[in-house]
């Protein structure tokens, strides 16, 4: 993947820039005002990758292109074994380089500023990959196609790559830097990046003979005609064709119809293929199927059309593709043109496209991902004093992370990220609530919930148009709830869809009054209550505040007990646990394993270590079958919907 890239001269980009995209994540988001260059960053990757026409800065006319240098220089993050035995040995090196660079060893002060802002995004990087076997590679190429390293090109590289390097120069020249040609043409060959512009033209773009679409597909229309006609079928049509041709000659005697020369030209293969490209895909066009009738691109809205794309490339690597570890996919402004209540679920199949291809790369103005999205980065792109500034947070743990930017920046981050994605998804849920066919909505905690209730509600999620969201805890469920409410107000008599927030009930409990008159905006806490050994939805003010309820203790007994046994092998503890429970019943988990405080205290710290509530999840939710009961509070919550 591509970590993060230095940009000199190109767009809007005046002297050097260092953008971080990535700290390990395949979801990178770019958001910042208009103008504030965004797009430029992609297009940036396109000219590397595919060598587009580059677009310099205004001072390089100013001062010249050959003193202003223009140059991309991506960083690549890969696994060691990626680079071929020929390149290995000297990406090593240099990666070696790279991990263990000092701020001291940066030729000027300028660049050290960007060197710093590359350190804190190593700090990250260091938590999840290790130096000996992944690599850090800045890698790119100037304007002129000549190999760059733009800051990383210092003394210390020279002395490390070549002998007797004169020590009164700062860095390597131009031609030195040619050893790493063939490692920066193997980078750009290893990778396939795809860039949907925002002004792209989708009945263009949608072409089965564009090269991006071939890409997605993972062959071209010259390997799919060449299956279909292999060169054994061209070879017997032009035998037919000759026999013709003789039998005419025949006829005639002394005339024959033939090419210029001795040599009689045949069918070849290419003109066959390429015949059969102009008369049979490209009179064909993409249709998009509405109820009885197939529609053209072209009498889409803007918003059918970009959403359109979207889901072609989803489904190109979900079902087309073989090898789709080579994808970077650009996407510029993907909600560009959509209705609000369509962000969220443009955004979730954006994060489901960044799972299936190697990187995920995009630019938006809507911030409502933040709180819905499992995992990714985003870089917030600003000016201060004229200069570009790059903040990098990660959306896993972003409240935590925004906490740690605005002490680290003295408070001048360039939004309050938090209050803004906030602000976005609310307003995609209130927009898509007041439709004649709505949208139904469930937030809970976090992942984990999630997949226990896609599974669960996945009879109603389709025909109520069921979006599921974990919003990452109760005091987030909270912040979410009072925003709704408020928005709720100017649209009460219009809203025909239904909101659902749930909450776990916690040591230190997170209580609030909701508002019961707001019939269509319902929010409550799972309990388990000893009087009747089930487990209840109340009120998020509620006195019933014990025993502690998480809904792992709120699953069906005897498959939560068989889910359990999994783990045994790997964690002796869980046989503790367990060694008193014999054939559970399906009760909520928590009354039918009946455990002591001890042995409930060492089960909540085997569902708090590692990443085990998901596995659980994952593992507890491929069981449910019929054979299993629903749990009641689950049917309580279908019967909202």
């Amino acid at each position: 993947m591509v970590i993060g890239l230095l940009v000199r001269n190109f767009k809007t980009y005046s002297g050097i820039n260092y953008i971080p995209l990535t700290q390990g994540q395949n979801f990178c988001g770019l958001v910042g005002n208009n103008g504030i260059g965004k797009s430029s960053v992609l297009e940036a990757l396109d000219c590397f990758f595919n060598n587009k026409q580059w677009s310099h800065n205004v001072i390089t006319k100013k001062s010249g292109i050959q003193k202003t240098r223009p140059h991309v220089v991506p960083i690549f993050l890969i696994k060691t074994e990626e680079i071929s035995a020929g390149n290995r040995e000297l990406a090593i090196k240099l990666s070696e380089y790279i991990w263990e660079l000092d701020e001291n060893d940066i030729n000027i002060s300028q660049n050290k500023l960007h060197f710093k802002t590359f350190q804190e995004q190593l700090v990250a990087l260091k938590r999840t990959f290790d130096k000996d076997n992944y690599l850090l590679l800045p890698l790119g190429q100037s304007y002129d196609g000549v190999s760059n390293l733009s800051i990383f090109n210092t003394k210390k590289l020279g002395e490390l790559f070549i002998t007797n390097f004169d020590k009164a120069l700062l860095q390597m020249a131009d031609t030195e830097l040619s050893i790493f040609d063939p490692l920066v043409i193997e980078l750009k060959e290893k990778f396939e990046y795809i860039y949907i512009p925002k002004d792209i033209d989708p009945e263009s773009f949608t072409q089965l003979e564009t090269k991006e679409i071939q890409s997605l597909m993972g062959e071209t229309l010259i390997d799919i005609v060449e299956k279909c006609v292999p060169q054994n079928k061209i070879q017997e049509i032009n035998g037919s064709l000759n026999q013709f041709i003789e039998s005419l000659s025949s006829i005639l005697e002394e005339y024959s119809f033939r090419t210029v020369g001795e040599r009689q030209v045949n069918l070849r293969k290419h003109d066959v293929y390429k015949l059969i490209i102009e008369a049979y895909f490209k009179i064909r066009k993409l249709h998009k199927k509405e109820g009885d009738h197939w529609l053209e691109m072209a009498s889409l809205s803007s918003g059918e059309k970009q959403k359109a794309i979207i889901e072609i490339a989803y489904q190109f690597l979900k079902n087309q593709k073989k090898n789709t570890d080579r994808i970077i996919l650009a996407i510029d402004e993907p909600e560009s043109s959509l209705h609000m209540s369509a962000c969220y679920d443009q955004f979730n199949k954006l994060f489901e496209i960044s799972l299936l291809c190697r990187q995920l790369i995009f630019t938006t103005h809507w911030y409502g991902f933040i709180p819905t999205v499992e995992d990714g980065c985003v870089s917030v792109i600003s000016k201060r004093g004229g200069e570009h500034v790059f903040d990098s947070v990660g959306i896993g743990s972003y409240r935590e992370a925004i906490k740690q930017s605005n002490r680290t920046s003295q408070g001048k981050l360039p939004y309050d990220i938090r209050l803004k994605s906030i602000n976005d998804f609310v307003q995609s849920v209130i927009t898509s609530i007041l439709t004649d066919e709505p949208y139904n909505w469930l937030i809970c905690e976090g992942t984990s919930e999630k997949i226990y209730f896609e599974k669960y509600l996945k009879d109603i999620k389709k025909d109520k148009k069921l979006r599921i969201i974990p919003v990452g805890g109760a005091s987030e469920i909270k912040r979410i709830y009072n925003n709704l409410q408020v928005a709720y107000e100017d649209f009460r008599k219009e809203i025909k869809g239904k909101v659902i927030l749930i909450s776990d009930t916690d040591t230190e409990i997170v209580q609030y009054a909701t508002r019961d008159e707001l019939k269509n905006l319902i929010c409550f806490r799972m309990v388990n209550t000893e009087k009747n050994r089930r487990t209840e939805l109340v009120r998020m003010d509620s006195t019933l505040v014990s025993p502690k309820t998480e809904i792992e203790d709120a699953l069906n007994g005897k498959l939560f007990y068989q889910t359990l046994l999994d783990f045994q092998n790997d964690h002796p503890d869980i046989q503790n646990v367990l060694s008193d429970v014999n054939d559970p019943l399906e009760e909520a988990a928590y009354f039918a394993l009946d455990l002591s405080p001890s042995k409930r205290k060492i089960l909540e710290n085997f569902f708090d270590s590692g990443n085990i509530k998901f596995e659980f999840a994952n593992r507890y939710a491929s069981r449910i079958s019929d054979e299993f009961s629903v749990p009641g509070w689950i049917d309580d919550i279908k019967k909202l919907y």
